[in-house]
């Protein structure tokens, strides 16, 4: 298969990870395809640039495990060492930032007792203990002489998380870590992809990404007889079994080939051979992203200024621009590494997050309808089909019978097009950042893009606050919109705010023209206000307040748990709410701990 533009380099080894077996529609298909080939490279070349603290959320944490199982140091040892870091604890690479020392710390506890207790009831079975294994398991084919009908010559699968085994070599362990609570299920192709590495892999020595491998196949004339693998959440440690712990799943090498063949071939055959772009997320690690016409430039989008210090390329969406306004430690823990203490949502962001998926729901109906004519969901049976509490399910009643008045799809035509969270990406080339945004609505009318932000609030809009201030993701769409990154004439456009409230005539629906100059260029100083930080921050120093008391890194943090317990909120729903008195949409919200890389 040709190498598309802006890669260079041979594809004949193709390396998957069972990660890359996941389902994602979101994810772009040649960033996968090629993502899966080691051998390609940008062109031109990427110099490798470091970050200032350490990005990869579990990086530290199998520092410190490693020091428990290979270097024979107690729990106690590794946590004081922890204690006592002020630079990189991996002895290599960035440095940690503190918070992310503390949570180590807690996840190192945690895990070392939950494995304790897994080990005694694997011997009460009277299975065999398993011990940490130095070198990762990796099942590899022999090189061919020609090409197969994907262009490849060699395969290698690879495993990711703890791996352990027995003495006696017939019982291999996976665990695989989650950032909060621990997973109850993967995806088959996943978990098939792991099944087939840990039946017929063998210890490889790790090397370098583009440094070839051997010719030969691994040798596995040595499989186990039984494989289990196990899902542990780093904040609670519970552990839940995922393979070869119920009659269900196959435990052994012939059941692993079936699991294999049957679940994750057809999805890597499918990555591997995939065509095609869908700018998103995956621009941010792209080798391609210089040759790809379908990622919208857009030079000088806010007019930001290259930082002193070169960065790798970073994505940036409204919600980390106003994450890291309220404080940079919670934006780089959060958003970038994905802590989770388990906190939850109040019921203020509950109450949102259900006005948002109703409409979400309903907006995404084919055909298009209205929601002039649909009933708002009865607060009592709202409140028996969800979380919500009394008041807040009255609330969102409150709040859906608002929006029937301001519901843009009553009687939209029949050939104008309707987006529900539709994803907008745009590339900043002199500052290497990927803009991502992800409008509750966007839909045409007469010719005319509309982009829609619909919030929710307690509170009403203060005349005298600025929109754009007040809510980011309005400034971002009217840079998008005016850089050509969605439709073809901003002065065609609009964006708009539907503020929804629960009192009878509380709502309103704002417009902001993207099309007057005076709009763009307070947009632009919005923006740029809130990114030139954060692109230049090298430290991330916690900033207490009152967002404290939301952030779902807190319980690791020094200044912002003193700041919490020292200023409690009120007691009842919606006790704690953005600094706009709204409650995030699906694309301004954390992602709950889920990382890429678990």
């Amino acid at each position: 298969m040709q190498n598309p533009p802006g890669v260079a380099g041979e594809d004949w080894l193709i390396k998957a990870s069972p990660r890359m077996a996941r389902p994602d529609a979101a994810a772009c298909p040649t960033h996968r395809r090629i993502a899966m080939r080691p051998q390609l490279v940008a062109e031109p070349a990427v110099p490798f640039l470091s970050t200032p603290y350490e990005e990869f959320g579990f990086g530290p944490l199998f520092a410190a495990l490693d020091r428990v199982e290979h270097g024979g140091r107690s729990v106690e040892q590794v946590r004081e060492e922890l204690r006592n870091t002020r630079g990189p604890f991996r002895g290599r690479g960035a440095p940690v930032h503190p918070v992310h020392l503390a949570w180590t710390a807690h996840a190192l506890e945690r895990y070392v007792a939950a494995r304790v207790r897994e080990q005694a009831a694997a011997a009460e079975a009277g299975l065999p203990p398993t011990l940490a294994i130095g070198q990762p398991w990796t099942w590899r084919t022999r090189r061919l002489d020609a090409p197969d009908p994907r262009g490849a010559r060699q395969y290698e699968h690879t495993l990711w998380g703890r791996m352990y085994t027995s003495a006696d070599g017939a019982v291999r362990d996976l665990w695989l870590p989650s950032l909060g609570r621990a997973k109850t299920s993967r995806p088959g192709a996943e978990l098939g992809a792991v099944a087939r590495v840990m039946a017929h892999g063998a210890p490889t020595p790790r090397r370098r990404a583009r440094d070839e491998p051997p010719t030969g196949a691994t040798d596995t004339s040595r499989s186990p007889a039984l494989v289990r693998v196990f899902d542990v959440g780093c904040a609670d440690g519970s552990v839940e079994p995922l393979l070869g712990a119920a009659p269900s799943f196959g435990e052994g090498p012939v059941e692993a080939r079936k699991r294999f063949e049957g679940d994750a071939v057809p999805a890597f055959l499918s990555i591997a051979t995939a065509t095609g772009t869908r700018p998103g997320e995956s621009c941010v690690d792209c080798k391609a992203i210089a040759g790809c016409t379908d990622l919208k430039r857009t030079p000088s989008l806010w007019g930001g200024r290259r930082p002193p210090v070169a960065r790798k390329r970073r994505s940036v969406s409204a919600w980390d621009l106003r994450l890291y306004a309220e404080c940079p430690a919670q934006y780089h823990l959060v958003r970038r590494l994905h802590l989770n203490d388990l906190s939850g949502e109040n019921e203020g962001a509950r109450r949102g997050r259900f006005v948002d998926s109703w409409l979400d729901a309903h907006h995404g109906e084919q055909p298009v309808r209205g929601c002039r004519d649909r009933a708002a969901p009865n607060p009592d049976v709202l409140r028996s089909e969800t979380e919500l509490d009394e008041a807040s399910a009255r609330e969102a009643t409150g709040m859906l019978a608002g929006h029937r008045l301001l519901c843009p799809l009553d009687g939209l035509g029949a050939d104008e097009r309707v987006l529900v969270q539709h994803r907008v990406t745009a590339y900043v080339p002199e500052l290497d950042v990927v803009v991502l945004a992800v409008p509750d609505l966007v839909y045409t009318h007469r010719g005319r893009w509309v982009w829609r932000e619909t919030k929710t609030s307690s509170r009403p809009l203060w005349e005298r606050d600025s929109l754009l201030r007040t809510y980011p993701q309005l400034a971002l769409g009217v840079l998008l919109f005016h850089a050509g990154a969605l439709g073809d004439d901003p002065r065609r456009s609009w964006v708009e705010l539907e503020h929804l409230r629960e009192g009878h005539g509380e709502s309103r629906l704002e417009r902001i023209d993207p099309g007057r100059a005076e709009i763009v260029d307070e947009a632009r100083h919005v923006i740029a206000g809130l990114a030139q930080p954060l692109l230049e921050d090298t430290t991330y120093e916690p900033r207490a307040g009152r967002h404290c008391h939301g952030c779902l890194a807190r319980t690791w943090c020094r200044p912002g748990s003193a700041y919490a317990t020292d200023h409690p909120l009120p007691h009842g729903p919606g006790a704690f709410s953005s600094a706009d008195g709204s409650e995030p949409s699906a694309e301004l919200t954390p992602r709950g701990g889920i990382s890429s890389n678990d």
